[in-house]
């Protein structure tokens, strides 16, 4: 019996002090008091802040707006924007690349595929140089031999597969 009057009193302490730091708090986290919000409530009427009396000058102001437009007209123009340019008309064409640079492409193509000692290997002409690979065989630091198979040949370029069939032509 004394405990439960211990522990309602101890609940009662609690919800008490929780309320009192709420209302202490309050004020830090908003910016106003508990006084305040309740005054303002019940009259509806806020209290603002007078601005302060400002003197305007006319004369400055004409004056700075003169500077300004004399400024303006200290800009010469150097040269015309000229919007018909390639470059400028096509934001997906990078910067860096040139044309003739983008349209050198690596000419691929499978010339056979052969076994020779139960070992598969296919002949794969790239840009004119016919190499001899083999199945996880790097073809010219470019390409990887990713499987040879009975009629084609599948490369892996970065994180691109490329199937050649035999004497097939592929501009990669």
């Amino acid at each position: 019996m004394i405990t439960t009057k211990i522990k309602k009193i101890r609940k009662l302490l609690v919800i008490t002090i929780t309320v009192i730091s709420c209302m202490i708090l309050l004020p830090f986290i908003s910016g106003c008091s508990v006084y305040d919000m309740i005054k303002e409530t019940y009259t509806g009427s806020e209290e603002t802040l007078e601005l302060p009396e400002i003197e305007i000058d006319e004369e400055e102001i004409q004056e700075i707006g003169k500077s300004d437009t004399d400024i303006r007209k200290s800009y010469d123009i150097e040269s015309e924007i000229d919007l018909s340019d390639e470059s400028a008309r096509n934001p997906f064409k990078p910067f860096f690349i040139r044309d003739d640079e983008e349209e050198e492409k690596n000419v691929l193509k499978l010339e056979k595929i052969y076994s020779r000692d139960e070992v598969e290997y296919a002949e794969i002409n790239l840009n004119d140089f016919t190499y001899r690979v083999k199945e996880t065989d790097p073809l010219s630091n470019i390409y990887l031999v990713q499987a040879i198979n009975d009629d084609s040949v599948a490369l892996l370029k970065g994180d691109e597969i490329i199937n050649i069939s035999i004497d097939e032509i592929i501009y990669d």
